[in-house]
């Protein structure tokens, strides 16, 4: 039995490797997508309400509105769970602010914790 030749060994490798680049390209190009996704969610969340937390006038200001509606939208359109996770903790900081205009101490602390809980979500 002869083992052929370096050529056609490197041909073999070649077009194993293109199979393998075939099978597993769109699961990885997925999974970066959502992750790329998670995070743009939690940097808009954090971003936001630390922005919020040093306002007087809460209820009419663009970043309050910004974070209602991306909170809302995003609920809606996500699928996975990181994305609930941040989603609902989003949810839980708008409920702190309720229509207060000004923060307290025990709320701001509140809020401080409810970011560093997405912070730590892994995705």
């Amino acid at each position: 039995m002869e083992m052929g030749s370096l050529a056609e060994w490197v041909e073999g490798l070649g077009e194993l490797l293109a199979v393998c680049v075939a099978l597993f390209l769109p699961y990885y190009q997925a999974r970066k997508k959502k992750q790329e996704k998670n995070q743009r969610a939690k940097q808009v969340i954090i971003g936001t309400s630390k922005t919020i937390l040093e306002l007087n006038n809460i209820q009419k200001s663009i970043e309050f509105d910004e974070l209602k509606t991306f909170v809302a939208v995003y609920s809606v359109l996500t699928t996975n769970d990181a994305t609930i996770k941040i989603m609902d903790l989003g949810n839980e900081i708008l409920t702190i602010i309720g229509d207060e205009n000004v923060l307290d101490d025990s709320q701001k602390s509140k809020i401080r914790n409810l970011q560093n809980e997405i912070k730590l979500i892994k995705i």
